[in-house]
């Protein structure tokens, strides 16, 4: 035990250095949105090419000649033939993360509003340039969508939606009544996931997830100075040289090693299986599986959508709200009414939708990291918007993400492009292809939380084997498990000795 905690540890001490680290990271976007690096040091992985990877998530039509592109990297204005782009982001938030464009929309009036992961903009036309609303919403949530009717602006974050209506000097927040039928359940995997990150009890237990890094990382770097100490202290003592500052240093390190070790054993366990849960092949036990919230935590809330609301969408043909939860699809009339939960609903991959856009009267798009699809409200059917053949459920199994969709335009006249998250944009009509890349979108920036999560997951190891970069999680979570088990016997083994 001693060879495998000594070996294991060394071998491993990097990976869980950066697991650590990035994982402070992820407990605290909201506070790190500002910071970012350059995509180019991440290599040719993690750069654009041909608009993929979420660049553009959809376009909006400023004027016949005048078209936004939004997405995952800002906004970008160009001409009815995409033959120039502008950035179009003057007094958005600075930080790659605060550029993320969830949605553009128009009011009946003509006031053009954009949202993203923490702020709403209004358009000022005659400047350019964005003016933040954030403000007038007393929130911490991230936000999620935004839609309208007539003059009634509607931004949804993550548990509540807020209105306001002209001339958009306040919001009145709503919580949406319970659905018919509302069981007060939380999935296995919202539950983990909120475990493994201490959000399930709230920010005491963030707090205590981050010691738990720092502690990690104090152990690493201890665990270290442990293995090659010994023999610098030899190779000193052979030489003459003082020994005294490095003894000093060996015994802190022993000292601290063994007694974090112990404290948070039990915490480091939960930690490390909670997040071998959120990953293959362990995920797909917990993947589909609900119970009752565990009673005084975050998930045990009195709001029935707490933390689930993702897109919003009213209606025109039925005049009736149409909104995407992690529950799935639902309607209401009024946002005072229980709304109903969607019996026939599109196909979307546990991600997330991407693409929500009503196409007429009957047909809308809708897609996601399983495909993009033309759904009828009519017949609840959905067709392969791609190959035209009716959609054929998958049954058990891990979701398939081969053909991921980012993206989806049709303010082109004539074209409608599809963003693929690998592969980029796709014009329909073969005839057609999309206008290259400007070299400007290759300098964009990757957000620090976005790349602290590429590192939790392993992703970022682009030079391990398919089959291990995939079970990267599973991998690491059973040696950390080796490693941290061997230590603790060790530590009681002495102590029953001593």
């Amino acid at each position: 035990m001693k060879k495998w905690h000594k070996w294991l540890g060394l071998l491993f001490a990097v990976f869980m250095f950066l697991f650590a680290l990035s994982g402070i990271f992820l407990n605290h976007r909201r506070a790190i949105s500002s910071l970012d690096l350059p995509r180019s040091v991440m290599g040719s992985a993690y750069g654009y090419d041909n608009w993929n990877q979420g660049a553009v998530r959809g376009g909006f039509k400023l004027s016949p000649d005048s078209i936004l592109l939004y997405g995952g990297n800002g906004i970008w204005l160009t001409d009815s033939l995409h033959s120039k782009f502008t950035l179009f982001t003057k007094s958005i938030k600075s930080g790659a993360d605060n550029a993320i464009i969830n949605n553009i929309v128009k009011t009946s009036s003509g006031e053009i509003f954009a949202v993203s992961t923490f702020d709403i903009y209004k358009l000022n036309p005659s400047l350019g340039e964005w003016i933040n609303l954030s403000k007038l919403i007393d929130s911490r949530e991230r936000f999620s969508d935004i839609a309208v009717q007539g003059d009634s602006l509607v931004l949804m974050t993550r548990s509540h939606l807020y209105i306001s209506t002209t001339p958009y000097t306040g919001f009145n927040r709503i919580e949406l009544p319970a659905p018919e039928n509302y069981k007060k359940e939380a999935s296995w995997f919202r539950t983990l996931w909120t475990l493994h990150s201490g959000e399930l009890f709230g920010m005491p237990g963030r707090i205590i997830v981050d010691i738990i890094g720092i502690c990690t990382i104090v152990l690493c770097v201890t665990g270290i100075i442990l293995f090659f100490f010994p023999k610098l202290i030899k190779r000193k003592k052979k030489k003459g040289k003082e020994v005294k500052g490095a003894i000093s240093l060996f015994k802190a390190s022993l000292k601290w090693h063994t007694k974090l070790g112990a404290w948070f054993f039990a915490i480091f366990l939960l930690v490390v299986v909670s997040g071998m849960f959120l990953r293959p092949p362990l995920l797909i036990s917990i993947i589909r599986g609900k119970s009752k919230p565990i009673p005084g935590t975050m998930l045990d809330s009195e709001n029935p959508w707490h933390d689930k609301l993702r897109c919003l969408r009213y209606d025109k043909a039925e005049e009736e709200w149409i909104f995407y939860s992690s529950d799935g699809f639902y309607q209401t009339k009024s946002f005072g009414l229980k709304p109903q939960k969607l019996k026939k609903a599109p196909p979307v991959s546990v991600m997330g939708v991407t693409v929500f856009n009503q196409q007429d009267s009957i047909n809308w798009i809708v897609a996601s990291f399983s495909g993009i699809y033309q759904w009828s409200r009519q017949t609840g059917e959905s067709f392969d918007f791609l190959t035209g053949k009716p959609y054929q459920p998958k049954r058990g199994g891990m979701p398939v993400f081969t053909n991921a969709v980012g993206g989806y335009c049709d303010a082109f006249v004539g074209e409608t492009i599809v963003f693929e998250y690998d592969k980029g944009a796709k014009v329909l009509e073969q005839e057609k292809q999309f206008s290259p890349m400007p070299d400007v979108f290759r300098q964009a920036r990757m957000s620090l939380w976005h790349l602290s999560l590429e590192v939790h997951v392993g992703r970022i190891y682009t030079f391990l084997p398919g089959i291990i970069a995939d079970l990267f999680v599973f991998i690491a979570g059973i040696l950390s498990l080796v490693v941290l088990i061997t230590g603790y016997i060790i530590y009681r083994s002495r102590q029953n000795t001593a």
